[in-house]
């Protein structure tokens, strides 16, 4: 399959604007209260863990795409539940619902509706299809039910509606547009700017906050030399051409920076 051009400069959205904001994780490190730990030890443990997880990615590549589309979905949907709920009571159930049925937008649908593309994808992590193909299909289903639920409990029960609307609105885009496309609007545009207005109304002030941001430059500068390590490895000695190896390295990137970041800001960060 080609990649095309807007595949490209997707890529390098989600390189300019997608990967930085895990950036800020650095300087958070120094913040979060209860984590009697030096903060080189606590980066240490953080950069350990992606490493950990790339290496084990590329012994066992069916398990670590598993495992990074498990912390993908739980890591969006609470983002979003956080984002749509900000001071609700909501119950255990209901937190579950909200949170499976906004993070299966991008973990579910995409597969499902683009089975193509996103397996091109898969082959250049060095997945086999034959290993997701039912998984998607029954985590499909398992959407579907619990957008039905979601949508009973928000006309029945008087819970918010407008998240259950903007899913609408997601699943219908996810369905017309590209999935590339799609996962760098929402990824891009929704999910990092949650992430960051989250951070900025519920944990710090504005000027920690300004003064977190501007402390993120060198974990900025750190990401996009990896970026052009990994692309130049890729392309002059794995032998893949620019757009495979640009393509092969943002999503081996971000999941092995997905699985720290997660691990802190819905693990340990939020919770503190």
């Amino acid at each position: 399959m080609e990649i095309l051009s807007v595949d490209t400069i997707c890529l390098a959205l989600i390189i300019l604007i997608g990967l930085p904001h895990g950036a800020i994780d650095g300087p958070l490190l120094n913040r979060t209260n209860g984590m009697q730990v030096h903060h080189h030890v606590k980066l240490l443990a953080y950069i350990f863990a992606g490493i950990s997880f790339w290496s084990f990615w590329v012994f066992f590549p069916n398990i670590g795409l598993l495992i990074f589309l498990i912390i993908s979905l739980m890591h969006f949907g609470l983002g979003d539940m956080r984002s749509n709920f900000p001071s609700s009571d909501l119950n255990s159930f209901e937190k579950f619902i909200i949170s499976f049925s906004h993070g299966g937008l991008v973990t579910i649908l995409v597969p499902v509706f683009h089975p193509e593309k996103t397996f091109f994808i898969f082959n250049l992590l060095g997945v086999t299809n034959n290993f997701f193909y039912s998984i998607f299909l029954i985590g499909f289903l398992f959407w579907c039910v619990g957008l039905i639920v979601l949508s009973m409990n928000a006309f029945l029960i008087s819970l918010k509606r407008q998240p259950l609307y903007e899913i609408v609105f997601l699943a219908v885009s996810c369905y017309l547009f590209d999935p590339i496309v799609f996962f760098t609007f929402y990824f891009c545009c929704i999910h990092t700017l949650r992430h960051l207005r989250s951070i900025k109304a519920n944990c710090l002030s504005n000027k920690e906050f300004n003064e977190t941001i501007w402390k993120t430059i060198p974990f900025f500068f750190a990401t996009m030399f990896i970026v052009t390590s990994l692309v130049v490895y890729y392309g002059f000695y794995k032998e893949f051409d620019f757009n495979e190896s640009l393509m092969k390295t943002v999503f081996l990137l971000l999941a092995s920076l997905t699985v720290p970041h997660m691990l802190f800001i819905d693990g340990i960060f939020h919770k503190r």
